[in-house]
């Protein structure tokens, strides 16, 4: 240990610091980072991208629309400039690391001793520690503040449930760091009426037994709140079970919104409580018509 820089390195870093090459606090810092990046740059460092989940209906996915979202973050204190300190010139040195924000801890393990790089408990591995007196008071010292945003959400036509809008740098900020992403996913709410398949839409209806046999003229209110009239083919007979096909009715494709899937009329019978002589004999005769036609 002749070279004086080769102890300083060992004192501060311990055997591993030898092996691993380091010249100083920035090499360690790069490993613990994952090492250099493009020829000798810091990979530089993130805060968590956020996931926020935002509520839309059939109808948002069907007309497109704008959605809004308040989202609470933090961003660089403006009153410390992100320095967490009131006094641009107090020491905030560590003392615990002398400023280096590691600390090499000696084991002992039986008649082996082990030396090891941590990051100083005292700092959290960032070097510095605020005094209380020194503290900012807009931040309490953390260096960032708490803000509420509104993000605008601009829902696609035909996006599917579970799709994903990214709002890039909109997460927290911290000095020395990235801000992350904020990540908003769409949750389709049940509709009463409307069931989705792809881009193919299903209709829900109720109509009678008389309907079913003689025909029926079906309103039904779209979901950009236009009406359309659905009536069966002169004589026609609806059967359960089989679904009725209106041809271009249903959802606009994903980024394709001028072409639209099917609307399909899924039909429930309406079937009475009881029924009289008088109504018994006139459905005799429909099933005894019903046979011969058949």
């Amino acid at each position: 240990m002749s070279d004086a820089q080769k102890r300083d390195i060992y004192d501060k870093y311990g055997e591993e610091g030898l092996k691993e090459g380091a010249g100083g606090e920035s090499d360690i810092f790069d490993l613990l980072m994952g090492g250099r990046r493009g020829g000798g740059a810091k990979a530089k460092r993130k805060t968590k991208s956020v996931l926020h989940n935002l509520k839309v209906s059939l109808e948002d996915l069907y007309v497109g629309k704008n959605k809004y979202l308040e989202i609470s973050r933090y961003r660089i204190c403006l009153s410390c400039k992100g320095s967490g300190s009131k006094d641009p010139n107090a020491n905030t040195k560590c003392s615990g690391c002398a400023g280096k924000g590691m600390k090499t801890v000696v084991r002992q393990m039986g008649n082996a001793i082990l030396q090891q790089t941590v990051n100083c408990p005292d700092c959290k591995g960032e070097g510095f520690v605020i005094k209380e007196k020194d503290k900012c008071k807009a931040c309490n010292g953390q260096k960032s503040t708490q803000e509420k945003k509104t993000l605008e959400v601009h829902i696609d036509k035909g996006a599917g449930d579970g799709k994903r809008y990214v709002f890039s740098g909109e997460s927290d900020e911290f000095p020395d760091y990235e801000p992350g992403d904020v990540v908003v996913e769409i949750q389709v709410e049940k509709h009463k009426k409307f069931h989705r398949k792809g881009a193919d839409l299903v209709y829900n209806a109720d109509i009678t037994l008389v309907e079913a046999l003689c025909g029926f003229e079906l309103l039904i209110e779209h979901l950009d709140k236009r009406k359309v009239l659905i009536k069966s083919k002169p004589g026609e007979v609806i059967k359960p079970g089989v679904l009725k096909t209106v041809k271009e009715l249903g959802m606009p494709f994903f980024e394709s919104p001028f072409k639209y899937g099917n609307l399909y009329i899924n039909f429930e019978f309406i079937f009475p409580d009881k029924v009289d002589q008088k109504q018994a004999k006139i459905l005799m005769e429909v099933k005894h018509f019903i046979l011969i036609s058949i």
